[in-house]
């Protein structure tokens, strides 16, 4: 099964959820090395974060009459989700996440001798930094401003103008601040109770552990589109929704839609309106990834939605928690990362401050949040009601802070082995590329319907159930543009 030190992740990601011990030896764990470099123990989060969701999905498939499964991780697979993106190809081509790569993005140091991290992935983020610093976007001329600022008030004229900034704090720092003391206690996945309801019986007959679930996803990069993404993979049936005009990087869009229904909404309009409270009433999971407060300004809040359907499961992410001074403060994982003190804990002993290379906070709380859903479908199976489901990328970075001892050298990846990891899939805008699915089960193989699509790209075809165009099989089969030489690369894009 797992390692000892993944058996303390999993008793840490799973606390209050319920969730009973799998079987012995009903999680087999190859402990094949890390891609990731990092003292962070990524990979046996990752690991760990898989063999918790495959446990999870086999039990429910299980009590609809699928019968027990054994699952299966493969510890450097999962590894590999937690940089998914950068191996992400759209017919031969890698997809590119540039906008990640900015030169707003990074450490700068400050004139009181602390260092701060921005954000400006998307245009409008970008944009306010650099008019805020008065100064075009080139790294030497953002480090020359940066110098002319201490860091708290930098951060917090920044953070009140609605803009992403964090000091690279350390762990110490942050559990003395007021957010992180807000959150010190809470667990990495909240799972609660909102109401009474009947209990919603896991129907037999299914031929996925997942058919009929119904998933509706107003989230955007990438925790939480991962939460729907991971749930597709075993069957649910997950329509995700977006505004049209708002920004957005191409490849992150794209990596998290495979399995899901792409349409556009816009709340403000009274016709979209409708249709998405339609949609709620007859949905099984809610999912909201944005700014905490917001959807609830717009009457999709838990309490507003649960009165039109009682057995509601509502999930929501953002970045530093629902408690505290922060909870209503933009961040993304780079943010997470430097506040929490995961950075610092990963530059020790580096020549200059860097970030763990790898999506952990943004994957990782996306996992988190769909082991929460799968925990509350079966709570609402047992006893009823409906639930809420919260998870946020500080939280995730401050279980990552816990678990940094790791002593494994990395082994960087090779083309020569992604023939194992990665697989090859049609889709209407070409053959696309991706990391396998990492959770191995033995009779019903995770897979999706269909493949990755563009932004808005069902909006004719909105509707639950089955789409009698795609496949029911398994449609992915393992990559071969490595083998054929029809690779190319834009370059690293590891964080």
């Amino acid at each position: 099964m797992y390692s000892a030190r993944q058996r303390q992740i999993l008793a840490d990601i799973t606390r209050g959820l319920g969730l009973p011990e799998p079987m012995p030896g009903a999680v087999t764990v190859e402990q094949s090395p890390s891609s990731i470099d990092s003292v962070v123990e990524a990979a046996d989060f990752a690991a760990t974060l898989m063999g918790a969701i495959g446990s999870a999905v086999s039990l429910i498939g299980e009590r609809r009459g699928i019968g027990a499964q054994q699952v299966r991780v493969d510890r450097r697979h999962a590894s590999l989700l937690f940089n998914e993106v950068a191996h992400f190809f759209q017919s031969g081509w890698q997809f590119d996440i540039g906008a990640v790569f900015t030169p707003v993005n990074g450490f700068y140091a400050t004139r009181d001798g602390r260092e701060i991290v921005f954000n400006g992935a998307y245009p409008h983020l970008r944009d306010g930094i650099l008019r805020f610093l008065d100064c075009p976007s080139d790294r030497e001329a953002i480090a020359a401003k940066v110098a002319t600022h201490d860091a708290q008030p930098l951060e917090d004229e920044l953070a009140a103008l609605g803009l992403c900034a964090a000091i690279k704090r350390s762990p110490q720092e942050w559990l003395a601040h007021p957010q992180g003391q807000a959150i010190a206690e809470v667990l990495p996945i909240e799972l609660a109770r909102l109401g009474d309801a009947p209990p919603v019986a896991l129907e037999t007959g299914a031929v996925r552990p997942l058919d009929r679930l119904r998933v509706l996803d107003f989230t955007h990069v990438v925790a939480g589109p991962t939460i729907g993404k991971l749930l597709a993979e075993h069957g649910a049936d997950v329509i995700h929704c977006r505004y049209p005009y708002q920004d957005h990087i191409l490849g992150f869009d794209v990596d998290t839609s495979f399995g899901k229904k792409c349409v556009y909404m816009d709340l403000r309009i009274a016709e979209d309106r409708a249709r998405a409270l339609e949609l709620v009433r007859e949905c099984d999971v809610f999912v909201q990834g944005f700014r905490w407060g917001s959807f609830a300004r717009h009457g999709f809040g838990p309490d507003e939605l649960r009165a039109i359907n009682p057995r509601l499961i509502y999930v929501e992410v953002n970045a530093y928690g629902f408690q505290g001074p922060w909870a209503e403060r933009r961040g993304w994982e780079q943010l997470a990362q430097a506040t929490t003190g995961l950075a610092t804990l990963h530059s020790a002993g580096r020549a200059k401050s860097a970030l763990v290379p790898a999506y952990f906070n943004d994957y990782g709380s996306g996992c988190l949040g769909a082991l929460g859903v799968l925990a509350a479908l079966l709570r609402r199976a047992e006893e009823g009601g409906s639930w809420r489901v919260r998870v946020a990328l500080a939280k995730t970075a401050m279980l990552g802070t816990r678990f940094a001892d790791n002593r494994d050298a990395a082994v960087p990846v090779v083309d020569s082995e992604l023939d194992r990891y990665l697989v090859d899939q049609d889709s209407p805008i070409g053959l696309l590329t991706r990391v396998a699915p990492a959770v191995g089960l033995d009779r019903t193989p995770a897979y999706v319907d269909r493949a990755g699509a563009f932004p808005g790209s069902s909006t004719l075809e909105i509707g639950w159930g089955p789409d009698l165009r795609v496949p029911h099989a398994v449609p992915h089969r393992p990559t071969s543009i490595f083998r054929l030489a029809l690779a190319r690369r834009r370059g690293s894009q590891t964080l």
